[in-house]
């Protein structure tokens, strides 16, 4: 039997009494989800490591079977493999988000009220000192490298998107300790339209390696993603990553394009693994609605076409962490696992 995996980003949440005690998934309209669970199984379950709090990167790569003793710490050198990015055995890279700041706080961690267009502008124009390098990705989202040392390596980690509203002082007790890193901050404020802009480098990471794939279960796979992060964990664990035109890591993803990348794969893999991560960015944002609309829009316009033209395949959706739509935050509570099977497929742990 063939295997299709839909990672579903911070799907899950915990009930609201905004919507009448449910969760976004459960009020918004599924068809195709309900269809499946008639003919296999909804439960909650959990792919938490013990001992850090839910991220993307551990939760994942705890969904796809890997040993929790060797996820790493944070995600940004699999940002770097996804974009081509060398990464050096003595570099460290660090995540990068262009914030906004209000009153001294942080307001957004994505560059609110600027267009994807300013937010490239702006990081095609920054000064960048000698010692280090700095990638724009997409949107607000950036990486920069430079060489390891010990004082780099005990950089807190504080994340701009858990953290809404803290004290910029707190923010940066770390990075403006470090000469190169507060140079960089300092050299690239930026106001525009009365709003003040900043980057924030976070997330130390050394180069990493994981166990492929076919290693861990024979069975041949591709990755169809837009989010940096699974492509760079695809990419590491040896699977096959397609090119896709219109995939963005939001909710002006194009499902369609990605619902037929998958079938298209199928054909030639044993298994196939989807990320979407619309929903997640969405709870990052606060925007129930927007959460519960891309949510529909998933459920019409990738799931329906996957479920409907698939034939001995089990189909299974599940939620990496939770992602409040109230707090802005991931959570720890149980996620989604939805599958046309009453079991769970034997590849997955």
């Amino acid at each position: 039997m063939k295997s299709v995996l839909i990672i579903l980003d911070g799907v899950s949440e915990e009930k609201t009494d905004v919507l009448h005690g449910m969760t976004p998934l459960e009020y918004a309209c599924t068809p195709t989800i309900d269809s499946i669970v008639k003919k296999g199984i909804h439960k909650k379950t959990s792919y938490c490591v013990e001992g850090r709090e839910p991220d993307s990167l551990s939760c994942i790569l705890s969904a796809l079977g890997v040993d929790s003793g060797i996820i790493p710490r944070n995600r940004a050198y699999f940002e770097a493999l996804a974009s081509g990015i060398n990464v050096g055995v003595d570099d460290v890279v660090l995540r990068c988000n262009l914030i906004s700041v209000a009153e001294n706080r942080i307001e957004s961690f994505n560059g609110r009220g600027l267009t994807s267009w300013e937010m490239r502008d702006i990081s095609n124009k920054v000064n960048v000192p000698d010692g280090l390098k700095f990638h724009h990705l997409t949107d607000y989202r950036s990486l920069m490298v430079m060489k390891s040392n010990r004082e780099i390596q005990l950089l807190e980690d504080i994340a701009p998107h858990e953290n809404i509203g803290i004290n910029i002082s707190e923010l940066f007790r770390g990075v403006g300790k470090i000469d190169l890193l507060n140079y960089f901050i300092e050299a690239n404020m930026v106001l525009i339209r009365g709003r003040e802009y900043m980057f924030y480098p976070w997330g130390v990471a050394e180069k990493s390696y994981l166990p492929s794939f076919f290693n861990l279960y024979g069975r041949t796979c591709s990755c169809i993603c837009g989010a940096e992060i699974m492509k760079g964990i695809a990419k590491a664990m040896g699977m096959n990553v397609p090119e896709l035109k219109n995939a963005t890591g939001d909710v002006d993803t194009d499902l369609r394009e990605k619902a037929k990348a998958v079938l298209d794969e199928l054909k030639k893999n044993d298994s196939v693994i989807a990320h979407i991560n619309g929903s997640d960015e969405s709870a990052h944002r606060m925007n129930l609605q927007e959460k519960i609309s891309f949510i529909e829009k998933t459920d019409r316009e990738f799931l329906k076409v996957i479920y409907e033209n698939i034939e001995n395949t089990a189909l299974t959706i599940v939620s990496d962490h939770q992602t409040s739509s109230i707090t802005g935050k991931h959570e720890k509570g149980p996620v989604d696992y939805i599958s046309n099977i009453r079991e769970e497929f034997t590849w997955q742990r």
